[in-house]
C-alpha cells in the first residue's frame, strides 16, 4: 500500500504566537480606551466598548484556539494540541497507526469559522471516533491542504 506522503510535520506554533499577541495588544488597547472614556464620562462610548470586549471574549471562548501538532510517519499518526487559553493546561495526544484510520471528517460551524476534525478509525472491536479536534487557530489556507492530506491518507486505507 502506497501513500502520496512518507513523513509529514506540521504545527501553528507561529501563527498561534501571531493570534495570542494580536487579541492580547486588541484586548488592552479596549480597556485602555474605556478607562479614557471613563475619564472623559462618554458613558454611552464605555458601554459599546464593554459589550465589544465581552463579545470578543465570548467568540474567542467558542472558537477554542488550539495548539496542534500533526505528525506522519510512515506507519503512524501522532496528533498532539492543547488550548491556547486556559487555566489549567490539558495536553492531548493521539497516536494511531495509519492502517487502522478509516474515516476523516470535518464539521464547521460558525460561518466556517471554527472546524472541528473528527477522526474514526477501526479496532477490533469495530470502529472508534476519536475527540474532535479544533483547528480555528490554524490558517484557512493550511486547514485545507491539512485536512486534504488526511483525508487521503484516510482513503488509502479502505478496502
Amino acid at each position: 500500500m502506497k501513500f502520496a506522503i512518507d513523513f509529514m510535520l506540521y504545527n501553528n506554533k507561529n501563527y498561534l504566537k501571531f493570534l495570542k499577541n494580536s487579541l492580547m495588544i486588541s484586548g488592552l488597547i479596549l480597556l485602555l480606551s474605556m478607562v479614557a472614556f471613563i475619564y472623559l464620562e462618554q458613558f454611552e462610548i464605555v458601554l459599546a466598548l464593554s459589550i465589544l470586549l465581552i463579545a470578543a471574549l465570548v467568540l474567542n471562548r467558542i472558537l477554542n484556539f488550539n495548539f496542534v501538532r500533526f505528525q506522519l510517519e510512515k506507519n503512524n499518526l501522532m496528533i498532539r494540541y492543547y488550548p491556547l487559553f486556559s487555566v489549567d493546561r490539558n495536553y492531548e495526544a493521539i497516536e494511531l497507526p495509519i492502517a487502522s484510520l478509516r474515516q476523516v471528517k470535518v464539521k464547521k460551524y460558525l460561518f466556517g469559522l471554527k472546524w472541528d476534525l473528527h477522526l474514526t478509525v477501526k479496532l477490533k472491536q469495530g470502529m472508534a471516533s476519536y475527540p474532535a479536534i479544533c483547528l480555528s487557530a490554524v490558517p484557512f489556507k493550511e486547514r485545507r491542504i491539512l485536512v486534504e492530506e488526511l483525508i487521503g491518507v484516510s482513503k488509502g486505507n479502505l478496502k
